[in-house]
């Protein structure tokens, strides 16, 4: 399995010369089989780039199929949405698979992203491709083109996100971002998602010397993603969700400064560099 970084940041997108090693994209991350499968993980404005991709292939003829699991529905993990080219070609089928909202709905939540006020589009209705919008709960795992996929809801704020376990081709990686654990303890099921997979990507948007200052923002330390790693006993750490301030060479900072606190192999996952699993 191999695993496609389009967008690393949180919060929102950073442009300029000192954060193009890593990448100034929001989150989009995809997951790609050896039969040539993916399944793509939220739609931030990372997403864009993949679709420039999928649009040379199958997509652009109208005969892609693409799952897309989302984490939840923050503006920084749906931003790129009304810009995701292979939407706009018929014939393509891509299902969109994510918690309901306590107050609303999924659907929901996706036509107001796509509303006269904010977009053109004017609706998923109006969308050319076949676009399916699916329930999952906490807990649930399922088959899903030809992956393997568990997840398992995390604290985020006063709300929770959706963590993902994606098996292929005999490797695992998890996917949790967008959490903050109570007293910086990681959650069981955090925990359990992650236990023994191969990679684990997770949210550390703040380093350790920051973190107190943007306590109870629903976002990770450095500490607090390693701490789930150790605990899960996984084969290697990415930091992600970096924050929009965040500088290549702070980032480089991080990660050396992390690198001495454990011995989990760790990195700052950057956009444009694929992973072999």
């Amino acid at each position: 399995m191999k695993v496609e970084f389009w967008g690393v940041r949180g919060s929102f997108a950073a442009s300029g010369a000192e954060f193009l090693r890593y990448g100034g994209n929001t989150t989009a991350v995809a997951f790609v089989a050896r039969s040539g499968q993916r399944v793509l993980v939220d739609l931030g404005t990372g997403a864009t780039g993949l679709a420039r991709v999928l649009m040379a292939s199958e997509f652009g003829r109208g005969a892609g199929k693409l799952p897309i699991l989302l984490t939840h529905t923050h503006l920084d993990h749906i931003q790129g949405l009304p810009f995701f080219t292979p939407f706009f070609v018929r014939g393509n089928q891509i299902r969109i698979l994510g918690a309901e909202p306590s107050s609303t709905t999924l659907e929901d939540v996706l036509q107001n992203k796509l509303n006269p006020h904010y977009s053109p589009l004017y609706g998923l209705e109006n969308l050319a491709a076949g676009v399916a919008v699916e329930t999952i709960c906490s807990g649930d795992a399922f088959p899903l083109a030809g992956f393997d996929v568990r997840c398992a809801a995390v604290p985020h704020g006063n709300t929770s996100t959706m963590g993902f376990r994606v098996e292929a081709d005999g490797a695992a990686v998890v996917f949790i971002t967008d959490v903050e654990y109570p007293d910086g303890e990681p959650t069981a099921a955090a925990v359990d998602l992650a236990r023994g997979a191969d990679l684990l990507i997770h949210d550390a948007m703040y380093s350790d010397e920051d973190y107190p200052q943007r306590r109870g923002w629903g976002h990770s330390s450095v500490s607090a993603a390693i701490a789930v790693a150790e605990r899960a006993g996984v084969g290697r750490l990415a930091l992600f969700h970096h924050n929009p301030d965040a500088t290549d060479d702070a980032l480089d900072t991080m990660v050396a400064n992390a690198r001495q606190t454990t011995r989990v192999p760790l990195f700052c996952a950057a956009e444009g560099e694929p992973l072999e699993i």
